[in-house]
């Protein structure tokens, strides 16, 4: 199986290296080759095997994108290194759509919707563009309810939904992560990017007098703005990425978890890894109604709320107790097998 992956293969695992990890542990799949996002000026990196029965291949262009670079590179891989791959696992379309081979059979895995992110309109055009072509060539994977819907209404494709998950086993051996100055600590554990965290909402919970310190875990997006109004709080401290192996220890360090996600259309098509996580942690969660979030309001220890209310709801979250943690309906390994029994359903032939 060959994946284009919108990713690099790196330590803080995202959807798409949690499912191959599993795939070929499980024997699901024997070799994957897990293809990064090409570059123009190519990558000091070469071909590695970070997992056995996995390979990750960086890529160069060799012209630029607006020039038909995709294009071009998407002709090389089909007749090379692409073209003894039994499945095609798309996750970045733009590449995808020029990687198609008669015979071949697709499957998009569409993550997240990024025609609705907000990108200048020229690559809007592109993912447009790429999608009509996968709705008609691939078997899709969608990983939310929500995309699902959307393709349904867009393309008359029944997608399938495939959800994100949780390391069951990190999880059940984690112990909870030391943080240093006066609590409650309560945190956001995830990339910070200005299209998805409300910066301003975080600000309002660190004014709060009901919490110590405010965490940020994860990888930094954000514009210089931004970080700099979050950097220039005293109760605010950003940790900055952090190994796959290690969320579990600081998410569970944490006596409240936060997702201050802006709704908009681009995080209501998320199914965010953090919503699982979050459950898995067995700790209060405040979240505004989107990322997946929405769907989980009722459950206990969960507090959804928009952002008028979300302060509020912190404070509320504190003063409870803290749920039980979910891990069995969420682990890797169940979406994995869900993944392989709608790769072996694949026709051998589906063009």
């Amino acid at each position: 199986m060959a994946l284009l992956s919108l990713e690099e293969w790196d330590d803080v695992w995202r959807r798409n290296q949690h499912l191959t990890a599993e795939l070929v542990r499980s024997g699901a799949v024997t070799q994957v080759d897990f293809f990064e996002p090409p570059l123009l000026r190519g990558t000091s990196r070469s071909d590695r095997s970070p997992l056995p029965g996995v390979r990750a291949v960086p890529l160069a262009l060799r012209l630029p994108k607006r020039v038909g670079g995709l294009a071009e590179l998407g002709r090389r891989l089909r007749h090379g290194a692409l073209a003894t791959a039994d499945v095609l696992w798309v996750n970045d379309p733009a590449l995808g759509v020029h990687c198609l081979r008669r015979g071949q059979p697709v499957v998009y895995d569409v993550t997240d919707d990024w025609r609705s992110y907000d990108f200048p309109d020229r690559i809007i055009r592109r993912i447009v563009r790429a999608e009509d072509v996968l709705a008609l060539r691939a078997t899709t994977v969608v990983c939310s309810a929500e995309l699902r819907r959307r393709w349904m209404e867009r393309y008359g494709v029944d997608a399938q939904v495939i959800h994100n998950g949780v390391d069951g086993r990190a999880w059940q051996a984690a112990a909870p992560h030391g943080f240093e100055g006066p609590g409650p600590h309560v945190g956001y554990v995830g990339t910070q990017q200005p299209e998805r965290l409300d910066v301003d909402l975080l600000l309002r919970v660190a004014h709060d007098e009901s919490v110590g310190r405010l965490h940020l875990i994860g990888p930094d997006a954000l514009d210089g703005e931004s970080r700099a109004r979050l950097s220039a709080h005293p109760k605010v401290r950003s940790h900055g990425p952090i190994p796959s192996g290690e969320v579990p220890s600081w998410t569970l360090g944490l006596d409240v978890l936060l997702s201050p996600h802006r709704v908009s259309p681009f995080t209501l098509s998320l199914d965010a890894i953090k919503s699982y996580e979050y459950l898995a942690a067995g700790r209060p969660i405040v979240a505004t109604p989107t990322s997946g979030f929405q769907l989980l309001a009722g459950r206990p220890g969960v507090h959804v709320a928009e952002p008028e209310h979300f302060v509020p709801a912190v404070r509320a979250a504190l003063a409870g107790e803290r749920p039980l943690p979910v891990l069995g309906e969420l682990d890797w390994e169940s979406r994995a097998r869900d993944f392989a029994c709608l790769l072996s359903s694949i026709p051998a032939d589906i063009n």
